[in-house]
């Protein structure tokens, strides 16, 4: 196994020992999601822990994410699991989603709104390309504060969002989308449907 990749899996225990099982947490998401194939686009690859558990239940996805060094580490995490094949890691910003409309049958975001330097345009970029569920997922206040304790471990502070999840919820609301809140342990999900309004 890789350097990266390693200290990869020691951070993942880190966050479980605090109480944020990562890995199970993106099982719940999947679950809640009922993504059942067709074509899948996550926005915010980060070190690939969404992308992998994808994989796992064998679904092909396209994942950006602006951070090359985040996608480094997701590309080691897919190739270890033997996932490689099925993840196609693109550098992106997600402002400028480079696909057209109604691209993708999902759309999933997983801890990425908290760290978007524009949510609302991120948010209109993600529900132009799809064509179905729009899945995003984020730390609630519980998982804030285990992010900042294990940021703060290496001297690091976390990302504060710019748009709390209610007010994700309200803007996917008003865009014309059927909307269902999930809560976890460490994170709320919404899902978002396609309704009678675009």
């Amino acid at each position: 196994m890789d350097n990266l990749a390693r200290q990869d899996q020691d951070r993942l225990r880190l966050f479980k020992r605090y109480g944020y099982d990562i890995p199970k947490a993106r099982s719940f998401i999947l679950k809640k999601a009922k993504i059942s194939g067709g074509r899948i686009l996550e926005v915010g690859t980060g070190r690939g822990h969404m992308a992998v558990a994808l994989a796992k239940n064998g679904l092909k996805v396209v994942s950006i994410d602006l951070d090359r060094k985040a996608q480094k580490t997701a590309k080691l995490n897919l190739k270890n699991y033997g996932f490689d094949t099925l993840v196609s890691l693109k550098n992106m910003n997600a402002e400028r989603l480079k696909y057209k409309d109604n691209s993708f049958d999902y759309v999933i975001s997983v801890n990425f709104i908290h760290h978007a330097k524009n949510p609302i345009k991120c948010l209109k970029e993600m529900i132009r390309v799809v064509k179905n569920n729009l899945v995003i997922a984020d730390l609630n206040k519980r998982g804030e504060k285990i992010m900042e304790k294990v940021h703060a471990l290496d001297d690091h502070s976390h990302a504060a969002s710019k748009m709390s999840m209610s007010d994700v919820k309200e803007y996917l609301r008003k865009a014309g989308l059927v909307v269902k809140v999930y809560r976890d342990v460490c994170q709320t999900i919404i899902i978002a449907k396609r309704g009678a309004a675009r």
